[in-house]
């Protein structure tokens, strides 16, 4: 199941739609996959060799949304450096940044690769949109949740 917000600023018309998402590659690791996390989509996530999250973050300084691929799983044969590499050369977004949760065959937690979450451009903390007090393209507004709901 997957979660939609829509968030409005009540000064101009900033609006932010959040779902929350899933990256899965395709079999031959040329192509990425972003969907709306649900049963399907969950299936494909798991059979994919290289698999994880998407997270949505704000940079207030460079008044910029940032992509986070929250890597979950690695079963191909790619050193954490090459599925980096692979995911910024196929990304359709500018501004990435990479988390690392992964789970040895151990059981070991091997992570995170980047705790943090650094803008990819300037190198500031992010922060999800909700969490500042003003609209970050007025500056002025405050952010209203004005509509959410759960869907699969």
């Amino acid at each position: 199941m997957s979660k939609y917000s829509l968030f409005l600023c009540d000064n101009c018309d900033f609006q932010y739609e959040h779902v929350d998402r899933v990256f899965y590659f395709n079999e031959d690791l040329t192509e990425i996959n972003e969907e709306a996390l649900m049963i399907m989509t969950s299936r494909a996530k798991t059979a994919s060799l290289i698999s994880g999250f998407i997270l949505v973050w704000y940079c207030p300084h460079c008044k910029e949304f940032v992509t986070e691929y929250d890597l979950t799983d690695n079963k191909s044969d790619l050193s954490i450096n090459e599925v980096e590499q692979l995911i910024r050369k196929v990304s359709k977004h500018e501004n990435i940044i990479f988390f690392l949760e992964i789970v040895g065959e151990d059981g070991i937690h091997q992570g995170p690769y980047n705790a943090y979450r650094k803008c990819g451009k300037c190198g500031n903390v992010v922060d999800s949109i909700w969490n500042f007090d003003k609209c970050p393209a007025c500056n002025k507004g405050k952010l209203h949740l004005v509509d959410k709901f759960i869907f699969d």
